[in-house]
């Protein structure tokens, strides 16, 4: 594994040279560490909710290293990341809880690189696809064929919200991950390679993780795979709404109504989210054009299921 490392590192190496860039979005995770130690940019920008998250921690770790100069820690007010959310339904016209908490992470933090003047800020999308470190992907380790096919569906189904952050924000970001280099590379990297044990525990992403250990360190490099909204804290919003956005009784009425809409709502935050979204659009299954049983639907909010993947765009309703 050793030269086949080397052999990624030079890879990564020349494609972080070709460009200046200046901000990275540093999670503390394994790919923006990674990314990190290649370009060493003058600044870094962590975004979370409180000192408690898995973020703040492991992103300091990284900064004491000195792989960049300028290290921001950000953290964020609960007011601040339902506004964003806001803006994030009705841009996307979704109310599901996983994609609206992982997203507003990074549009915030696209959103404090803009008034940085930060002319090139770099990303990690893209190394969960090619290197298979989505945890959900351990259940298929012992059928290989499956898993295979699994990681493909990945691959060609890829759609980052980065990009469509920087088209509206006018903000230029590198995903280094997604270069073609780093595409053919991934393909020469076996199943084993890309999800194996250690120590009892199967982890994503093996084969960067062993070819970063000593550069990074065991901590940063075995870390448990947090989705944005866990690492950043946010996933514990849900809580917040609970507690302060709505009461028991009101959630007794408005959920009776939303299922009278053909939405089944899961708890009170989902109900949060589609109170807002109701402000802006009407409910999902009035969208329908007509009633053909040709059209495959959403059983949880009667919404069109019109892509590939196995959820619900709209509702986050899982299977759709």
């Amino acid at each position: 594994m050793e030269s086949t490392c080397c052999e990624f590192k030079n890879i990564l190496t020349n494609i972080c040279a070709k460009e200046d860039h200046d901000g990275i979005l540093l999670s503390g995770g394994l790919d923006s560490s990674i990314l990190a130690y290649h370009i060493k940019p003058k600044y870094s920008i962590t975004i979370s909710i409180d000192k408690e998250s898995p973020d703040y921690f492991y992103s300091s770790l990284i900064a004491k290293k000195k792989y960049s100069i300028n290290h921001y820690m950000i953290n964020i007010s609960h007011n601040e990341v339902l506004t964003n959310i806001e803006e994030l339904i009705e841009e996307f016209k979704t109310f599901d809880p996983i994609f609206l908490k992982n997203s507003v992470v990074q549009l915030i933090g696209f959103k404090i690189a803009k008034e940085m003047n930060i002319n090139s800020l770099v990303i990690g999308d893209g190394a969960d696809e090619l290197f298979a470190g989505y945890n959900f992907l351990h259940k298929y380790t012992e059928d290989p064929e499956r898993l295979d096919k699994k990681i493909n569906s990945l691959i060609q189904n890829m759609d980052f919200i980065s990009i469509k952050f920087s088209n509206k924000l006018g903000l230029k970001i590198f995903l280094p991950f997604l270069q073609k280099e780093i595409a053919e590379f991934s393909q020469k990297i076996t199943i084993k390679e890309k999800i194996s044990k250690k120590d009892g525990t199967f982890y994503g992403k093996f084969f960067l993780r062993k070819c970063y250990e000593d550069i990074l360190g065991k901590e940063i490099v075995w870390r448990e795979k947090n989705a944005l909204e866990k690492g950043s804290g946010v996933t514990n919003l849900k809580y917040y709404i609970e507690n302060n956005m709505i009461t028991d009784s009101e959630y007794v009425v408005e959920e009776e109504k939303s299922k009278s809409e053909g939405v089944e709502i899961r708890n009170k935050e989902h109900l949060y989210f589609y109170k807002i979204y109701r402000k802006f659009f009407r409910p999902p299954r009035e969208d329908i054009p007509n009633e053909s049983n040709t059209i495959k639907k959403c059983p949880f909010c009667k919404s069109i299921c019109s892509w590939k993947g196995n959820f619900c765009k709209v509702c986050g309703g899982y299977p759709c």
